[in-house]
C-alpha cells in the first residue's frame, strides 16, 4: 500500500486520477457520439443513392414513350415519318407510317400534313411534331420559302393548333444536319473522308450543300458542353464573287440566262446552276457550235437543253440534272463532264471561303443530295481540295482542316429525330 507523507498529498493523486477517469469517460462518449454520426450520415447517403438508382433503373427500363411526327420538307421532296420514340439514344425508335412526297404537288405544308395524318390509327395520333424546313424559322415562324414559292409562310403554333398536335416545331434544314453530325455516323457508311487530317475537338464544324439553293450552317462547342450549338445561316445569299475572266462571264451568263437580279453564291452553285453552266460552256468553249467541239455532247441531252427556259420548274431542272450527272460521270458526255468539274471548282471555292471565315479545324461536311451524286467525280480528282485550299497565303490553314462527304441519304431525317429526342431528354431533366 503506497503511503503519503501527508493528506495533502493523496487528495492531489485522487483528483488526478478522477480528472484521468472523466476525460476517459469524455473521449469515449465523443467517440461514440462520432460514430454515431458517421454511421447515421452512411445510411442516410445509402438510402439517397438508393432512392436514385431506384429512379435511374425505372426511367432505364420503363422509359416514357411519345408518339411523334417527324418531317424533311425540301424544295422539291417531302420525307413524312410517324413513330413512337422515347429519349434514350440506345432505343431505335418504331415506325407507324412512312412516304415521301412531291412537294409540289401539294398547295401547302398544311394539305400535305394532313393528307399524311388522315388514315391513321387513332392511337398513333401524335402529340408532337418536328418539321425540318428549307428556311429562315424565328419564333417557330417561316420567315421565308424561296425553294418552294407556292406555299404561304406558317406559324408552327398556329398550324399545331389546325392539325390538333399540341406542341408543333419548325427547325431549320441545316440546323437539322448539325443535329445529324453528332450523332455516331460511321466512316466509310455514312461519310467518306475526303483528306488525311485530324480535327481539333475545340474547333468549330461548318456544314455546307448545294440542293435547290445552298445551303449552310455551323457548330460551336464551350468547354464543359454536353452537345454543340447549333448556328443556322442564310449565306448562300452571298453575292457570288468571280475570282478570273472566266468566272465572270460564266456570272453574267446566269444572270442573264436565268433573269436575276444579282447572282448568289445559291444560283451559282445549286441543281438550279447546272444547266447554264453547261450552256455557258457551249457557248464559250464549244463556240456554239458542235462542229470540232472542245467538248463532244450527247445529243438527246443537248436538245433537251438547248431550249431549256424554265427555271423556276425545279421538277423539269431535277429530271434534266440527273440524266446530265449520269452521263457526264459515265463519261458518255464530255460538255457534261466538263460542267461538272467546273461545278466542283465553284463548290470548292466557296467552302474554302466558308472555311477560312469560320476556321473549321473540327471539320468542313459537304452535304445534300446533289453532293451524293458527284461524289465520285470529288474523289477521283483533286479539283474540289485545290480550289478548297487556292486563297494565297493562307492556304497553309486550310491544309489542316479535315473535308467530310456525307453519303447517308437519310441524314435529315437522323437530325430531325435527334432534335427530337434532345427535347424529350431537356423536358424529363427538368
Amino acid at each position: 500500500m503506497e503511503k503519503f507523507e501527508s493528506d495533502d498529498e493523496k487528495d492531489i493523486l485522487d483528483k488526478k486520477i478522477y480528472k484521468a477517469k472523466k476525460d476517459k469517460e469524455k473521449t469515449s462518449i465523443f467517440i461514440s457520439t462520432k460514430t454515431i454520426i458517421i454511421l447515421v450520415t452512411l445510411f442516410i447517403l445509402f438510402i439517397l443513392f438508393f432512392i436514385i438508382l431506384k429512379k435511374y433503373s425505372k426511367e432505364k427500363s420503363n422509359p416514357l414513350y411519345y408518339n411523334v411526327l417527324i418531317g424533311d420538307i425540301g424544295g422539291m421532296n417531302s420525307r413524312l415519318r410517324l413513330y413512337n420514340m422515347t429519349s434514350n439514344i440506345s432505343i431505335t425508335p418504331y415506325i407507324y407510317k412512312e412516304e415521301n412526297f412531291s412537294t409540289v404537288k401539294y398547295d401547302s405544308l398544311e394539305s400535305l400534313l394532313k393528307f399524311f395524318l388522315s388514315d391513321i390509327n387513332p392511337s398513333y395520333k401524335p402529340n408532337y411534331a418536328f418539321i425540318s424546313i428549307p428556311g429562315p424559322i424565328e419564333d417557330n415562324k417561316i420567315i421565308t420559302l424561296q425553294n418552294i414559292p407556292h406555299w404561304v409562310l406558317d406559324n408552327g403554333t398556329e398550324l399545331g393548333n389546325k392539325l390538333d398536335i399540341d406542341n408543333f416545331f419548325f427547325i431549320n434544314d441545316f440546323v437539322v444536319n448539325g443535329y445529324a453530325i453528332q450523332t455516331k455516323l460511321i466512316k466509310d457508311k455514312d461519310y467518306l473522308i475526303l483528306n488525311d487530317v485530324q480535327p481539333k475537338k475545340s474547333g468549330a464544324k461548318l456544314m455546307i450543300g448545294p440542293g435547290t439553293g445552298l445551303g449552310m450552317g455551323y457548330l460551336l462547342k464551350n468547354e464543359g458542353d454536353k452537345y454543340y450549338t447549333i448556328g443556322s445561316s442564310e449565306g448562300g445569299g452571298r453575292d457570288y464573287s468571280p475570282k478570273t475572266k472566266l468566272d465572270l462571264d460564266l456570272r453574267n451568263f446566269i444572270k442573264k440566262e436565268a433573269n436575276l437580279e444579282n447572282v448568289s453564291f445559291g444560283k451559282i452553285c445549286s441543281s438550279k446552276s447546272l444547266i447554264p453552266i453547261y450552256k455557258f460552256l457551249h457557248l464559250y468553249e464549244n463556240n456554239n457550235s458542235d462542229e470540232n467541239p472542245k467538248y463532244k455532247r450527247e445529243k438527246n441531252l443537248a436538245k433537251k437543253i438547248d431550249n431549256f427556259n424554265m427555271y423556276n420548274n425545279l421538277e423539269k431542272i431535277n429530271e434534266i440534272n440527273s440524266e446530265l450527272i449520269q452521263k457526264g460521270i459515265k463519261d458518255e458526255c464530255q460538255l457534261s463532264k466538263k460542267t461538272l468539274f467546273v461545278f466542283i471548282e465553284i463548290f470548292g471555292e466557296i467552302a474554302g471561303d466558308l472555311a477560312l471565315f469560320s476556321l473549321a479545324y473540327n471539320g468542313v461536311y459537304l452535304l445534300g443530295r446533289l453532293t451524293r451524286e458527284i461524289t465520285p467525280l470529288i474523289l477521283d480528282t483533286t479539283i474540289f481540295m485545290d480550289h478548297f485550299k487556292n486563297k494565297d497565303h493562307f492556304w497553309f490553314l486550310l491544309e489542316r482542316i479535315p473535308v467530310y462527304l456525307v453519303q447517308n441519304e437519310n441524314i435529315e431525317l437522323i437530325g430531325v429525330t435527334e432534335a427530337a429526342r434532345r427535347y424529350f431528354e431537356d423536358i424529363e431533366n427538368k
